[in-house]
């Protein structure tokens, strides 16, 4: 049975009510619209493979550029015009921080 992209749409919004809401839920306690919305989309558009990494090459690591990639999705979702705004808000959002680079609950903040 071939699924419309209507059909892939219902299906993954089914995946992230049903299964990775719940699971950061677990870890980083009571999600925002905003929240849900960053996740939903890092979850979709898989940011960190669109970023390449040259092995041997000059500048950045490649997880230097993920995390801007990252800040970039993040600033579009919050709607935050600078990015010193992204920086002030993760120093005192902790489940954006953690959405944003990846931490568990156990990690460091």
């Amino acid at each position: 049975m071939q699924l419309t992209v209507s059909g892939l749409l219902n299906q993954f919004h089914r995946i992230l009510q049903g299964v990775l809401f719940p699971a950061l839920q677990e870890q980083l306690g009571p999600l925002s619209d905003k929240h849900r919305q960053l996740a939903a989309v890092l979850s979709m558009i898989e940011i960190e493979g669109l970023v390449a990494s040259w092995p041997g090459g000059v500048g950045r690591p490649a997880r230097h550029w993920q995390a801007i990639a990252r800040a970039f999705v993040a600033k579009a979702v919050f709607n935050l015009n600078a990015t010193r705004q992204l920086l002030d808000r993760l120093s005192v959002d902790v489940s954006l921080r953690r959405l944003w680079l990846g931490e568990s609950a156990g990690d460091p903040s």
